[in-house]
């Protein structure tokens, strides 16, 4: 059942955002809560967790991956449309990656309070992918990034204890912390090469700036405390 309501959950997300976009007011408040849950998933749960496996050597890795969207975007100012591709793609990937925490979470065995909570961030995450990929790279894009984190989260379930070794895995928790790196950009910036106007949806009365300050007092909140005892 929680396998179920977590997909559906990810499903209903594109259509409530889809639907939202025919009001502005509504439209506004859901660019401004899919802003404010995915840099909260990304800087509570997923960084946290790649630092306490992958240690000081996450560090270096969640700021490669800061930087590496610039470094691409800067890499290929003659094509930009691809090196766009590259950055989605790779927030892509973190995202699919973060599925197979999120299926490990929904067995029985890990209690109801913790998949309660990965339903309710799925709804934001399905959002998000129509408020990222699908301006960007079309709506079958979006579609298949939906249908790879419903397939990744399914076989994380099915397959159970192989998965948690997985999950636990100091490579793996490097890797999350780069793409997180990265996602954060995307989260910061948008998919925009001047990085002065976010991509079509967000909401124009949010400064970049603005978001660039609600992300700096996630990380101090909750990712801080983590550094300080590596």
């Amino acid at each position: 059942m929680n396998l179920a309501l977590s997909i559906l959950a990810l499903l209903l997300g594109p259509v409530i955002y889809a639907l939202s976009r025919r009001n502005r007011v509504a439209r506004h408040v859901l660019d401004g809560f899919i802003f404010i849950t995915i840099a909260g998933i990304i800087c509570v749960n997923i960084i946290p967790e790649a630092l306490v496996i992958g240690g000081t050597l996450a560090v270096i890795f969640l700021l490669l991956g800061l930087a590496f969207p610039v470094v691409v975007e800067r890499g290929f100012r003659s094509a930009l449309h691809e090196a766009h591709i590259v950055v989605l793609s790779l927030a892509a990937l973190g995202l699919v990656i973060h599925a197979i925490i999120d299926g490990i979470a929904l067995l029985p065995a890990q209690g109801s309070d913790l998949a309660h909570a990965v339903i309710l961030h799925r709804l934001p995450v399905g959002m998000a992918i129509w408020w990222s990929l699908r301006p960007s790279l079309g709506t079958p894009v979006a579609v298949a990034a939906i249908v790879m984190i419903s397939v990744a989260t399914a076989l994380s379930y099915v397959l159970g204890a192989p998965v948690i070794e997985l999950a636990e895995a100091r490579s793996l928790a490097l890797v999350q912390a780069f793409v997180s790196g990265s996602l954060i950009h995307v989260v910061a910036f948008g998919i925009n090469h001047e990085h002065d106007t976010p991509i079509e949806p967000v909401a124009k009365s949010l400064d970049w700036s603005y978001r660039v300050g609600i992300l700096l007092g996630l990380f101090l909140v909750f990712t801080a405390p983590q550094i300080s005892s590596l």
